[in-house]
């Protein structure tokens, strides 16, 4: 036996096994690229509702700070119909939403059924925070679901220029 010939069947050997380490690899990056395809928009979906949700929230505070007339029962009632179905929806969606997220959309409008109950100097600073979270709550949405970073992607290559009076403010 010459070497060419023991040569040919080294490399036989060790292609064989070889090619299908790298079959089964490849076989499993495709399957985990199908998987986070469908998990990714699962997770869109759930975001896109939670947003809602909160955005509906936000409205229903709104109405509880503008609001003088209404007794504390009333304010109450209204803030819990703001917490109540983000809490449901978290909990449902536990699988797609981040807990830490999720727990703090849930508490984004505790307290504010008492911010009419407040001295006109607490009231405007509660509201203030209020608004504060509010915003941070609307960029870590933004930020968990991907679409803050696929909107940058957009941006990059699109190149708009978006301009206005409004926005050089």
């Amino acid at each position: 036996m010459d070497w060419s010939q023991l040569s040919g069947a080294l490399i036989g050997l060790v292609g064989v096994p070889l090619g299908i380490l790298l079959g089964e690899m490849l076989r499993r990056r495709q399957r985990t690229e199908q998987f986070a395809a469908a998990m990714f928009a699962k997770r869109l979906e759930a975001y896109d509702a939670l947003l809602g949700l909160v955005i509906d929230g936000k409205r229903i505070a709104d109405e509880v700070i503008q609001n003088a007339e209404l007794s504390a029962a009333e304010r109450h009632e209204l803030i819990s119909a703001a917490i109540l179905p983000v809490a449901d929806f978290v909990d449902r969606n536990a699988l797609y939403i981040d807990e830490e997220l999720g727990a703090h959309c849930t508490a984004l409008f505790m307290g504010m059924e008492d911010i009419g109950d407040l001295p006109e100097a607490e009231r405007e600073k509660g509201i203030t925070q209020f608004q504060r979270q509010w915003r941070e709550t609307h960029r870590m949405i933004l930020e968990d679901s991907g679409v803050a970073k696929i909107s940058q992607v957009f941006r990059d290559v699109n190149r708009p220029t978006i301009t206005s009076p409004v926005i050089e403010r």
